[in-house]
């Protein structure tokens, strides 16, 4: 209830304070249509949203030359920038309108500067066309002069030739031509005198604008607060009919009285890191009646545990001999499927890697040829019950076997459960559920798997 009262009473304030801002500032508006003039990119045929050099019409407005003569207009002294800052132009869709609102220090002064605007951006438009016309006018009828010119030219040759002279058809083919060329530029020039020079027109002059029902604070206020609260109000009801899952946030929403909490780790992770040392001491502890094979996973289903490879770096360098069987690789799956299919015993399979440590890899071929086996898929492959006998084989060569595996909420990850001797358990925030733990819980005291403790991994 307390933060409903304080979201409705801070989104009046917000409202109040925003309409007094609007009371302060005067703000006017006046709308011109702009039509197709020479030179321009648009059609007037075409649609209102293929019109994209309105938006270049509507920085030409904002321009110092527009601005200068708006100051000239209004009888004011003062540079363009800081008059342009008081204005902004915006083009509705699909028209061919330009919006010209200005600020300024009272309601009158925003609306002459609006509907100068408006003007002098017209007769600019107009000035502008005329300039164009007459250059290409001017052009066409040199045109003319110079072709005219070349037409007496060969006139008079022909005057002067004989009826009968060799030269006679070349000159008149010669007029013929530039005849025609002649013909050609004064429809062009007729056509150009007949462009129409009409800029626009002024389809709303400035008016002040007075900002809606939000301007007003006495509205805006308690309008504003009813919606927070409303908004308040909503929020709850959806969330009160929606279960809140039990997500694992961390260490410490876990129960007290379970497995130990072993630390928190960042990523990327480190061999030197304490808790890793403290994770390796724990892994060590676990009963010795049988073969230590310590698989690492997250709780939830990623497909790599972050502290595998530190664990694996952190009992080598402790002069442990350790396998490391990472079964999100392919190699590592292939060489512990011909395992647990009885295709290859472990020294086929087992590379030394460095001091004290050795991985997996599949074992050649002799004869040079492909295999026939079907492949197996991976979570079969942990599920048979050859698979805690290969990992036992494993620890015989060995001090501790580490596997690497996707998630235990995964099937991959459930089989290795039941085939380790011991797991440890990483936590990432908010990728598992308490359910989810309790059911991992379950699983491992009923196959006699001993959990060695939680890892919290945060990036």
């Amino acid at each position: 209830m307390l933060a409903a009262v304080l979201t409705a009473a801070l989104c009046a304030g917000a409202a109040v304070a925003w309409a007094l801002h609007r009371e302060d500032e005067h703000v006017a508006t006046a709308v011109i249509m702009l039509h197709p003039l020479e030179g321009n990119a648009y059609s007037p045929g075409g649609r209102g949203d293929d019109l994209v050099n309105l938006a270049t019409e509507a920085q030409v407005l904002r321009s110092d030359a527009v601005a200068r003569a708006v100051l000239t207009e209004l009888g004011l002294d003062g540079e363009p920038a800081d008059l342009l800052a008081t204005v902004s132009v915006s083009v509705p869709p699909n028209t061919q309108l330009l919006e010209i609102t200005t600020r300024g220090p009272d309601d009158s002064t925003a609306v002459e500067r609006a509907s100068a605007f408006a003007d002098v951006y017209l007769r600019f438009r107009r000035s502008r066309t005329e300039s164009a016309i007459f250059e290409r006018t001017s052009r066409l009828d040199e045109l003319v002069g110079l072709r005219e010119g070349e037409r007496n030219a060969a006139l008079a040759r022909l005057d002067k030739l004989a009826p009968d002279a060799p030269k006679r058809t070349l000159i008149e083919q010669q007029v013929q031509e530039v005849v025609v060329q002649i013909s050609s530029l004064r429809a062009q020039l007729a056509a150009a005198q007949a462009v129409s020079l009409d800029p626009g027109q002024l389809v709303t002059p400035g008016k002040v604008d007075r900002g809606g029902p939000w301007a007003d604070p006495m509205r805006a206020g308690p309008a504003a607060g009813v919606l927070g609260l409303l908004l308040v109000l909503a929020v709850a009801v959806v969330r009160a009919g929606r279960p809140v899952p039990d997500v694992v946030r961390g260490l410490e929403d876990l129960a007290d009285g379970g497995p130990a909490p072993l630390g928190v780790l960042r990523t990327p992770v480190r061999a030197d890191d304490d808790v890793i040392a403290h994770v390796r001491s724990a892994v060590l502890a676990v009963g010795s009646d049988r073969p230590a094979v310590v698989t690492v996973a997250a709780a939830g289903r990623e497909d790599e545990a972050a502290s595998f490879a530190a664990l694996v770096d952190s009992l080598a360098r402790a002069r442990f001999e350790v396998i490391a069987v990472d079964l999100t690789r392919d190699d590592d799956a292939a060489a512990m499927a011909e395992l647990v299919q009885l295709r290859a015993v472990v020294d086929d399979v087992l590379l030394e890697d460095g001091d004290f440590r050795s991985r997996l890899v599949p074992s050649d071929d002799p004869a040079g040829e492909p295999s026939d086996e079907p492949g197996v898929d991976l979570a079969d492959l942990v599920a048979s019950a050859e698979m805690q006998r290969s990992l036992a084989q494993l620890a015989k060569h060995a001090d501790v076997v580490v596997v690497g595996s996707p998630g235990f909420a995964t099937a991959v990850g459930r089989g290795l459960l039941a085939a380790s001797s011991a797991v440890v358990v990483e936590l990432r925030p908010r990728a598992c559920t308490l359910p989810e733990i309790d059911v991992l819980l379950t699983e491992a005291e009923r196959s006699g798997t001993e959990v060695v403790g939680f890892v919290e991994v945060r990036p």
